[in-house]
């Protein structure tokens, strides 16, 4: 079920954004509990994050802003084993960051994050992240999030349809309809 949140600014209310996978339940709902297996599954591609001490702050874990980084560089990773992006021909601009806090990646516990492309629209689509490390030998969900990415024209500097080509990479990669 996709919901859209609302939020009140100067007294007019406007439409936010709509996610279906990492929204509260309503009232009515009933809440899908999947293990952290069946949410894996879910991810075609994954790989180890190395957390650098930098990473960190005074509080002894990663500190918050970097998530978004450690979602860049998973991304880059992502497009190009799922379907070969050339950035020079296309382009790509973040125009939404979403990031739940669930539990703190601290150093050194072993550190994974999950890519994958949940939503194509003409000209944007929409990427899932969930990270996790490992606790005392038990693999824990520490964080999920979403992007949405425009498809970007730098010489134009206007956004562009997604090509037929990219669309189908992408669709052939996902081991779940989008």
């Amino acid at each position: 079920m996709e919901r859209s949140l609302f939020f009140l600014s100067s007294e007019i209310l406007l439409p936010r954004i709509n996610f279906p996978l990492f929204s509260p339940p309503l009232m009515n709902d009933k809440p899908q509990v999947l293990s952290l297996q069946e949410e894996k599954k879910k991810f075609r591609f994954s790989m180890k994050l190395d957390i650098r001490w930098s990473d960190m702050d005074e509080m002894r874990h990663v500190n918050n802003a970097v998530y978004l980084t450690y979602f860049e560089q998973a991304r880059v990773y992502y497009f190009h084993e799922a379907c070969q992006w050339n950035w020079n021909e296309i382009g790509a601009i973040l125009a939404n960051a979403h990031v739940d806090y669930l539990k703190p990646v601290v150093f050194p516990n072993p550190t994974y994050v999950f890519v994958r492309t949940s939503r194509l629209g003409s000209k944007s689509f929409e990427t899932q992240y969930m990270i996790t490390s490992i606790v005392n030998g038990v693999e824990e969900l520490t964080t999920k999030g979403y992007t949405t990415m425009v498809l970007f024209d730098y010489k134009t500097n206007k956004s562009v349809v997604m090509p037929h080509y990219l669309r189908e990479r992408l669709k052939s990669y996902e081991p779940l309809e989008i």
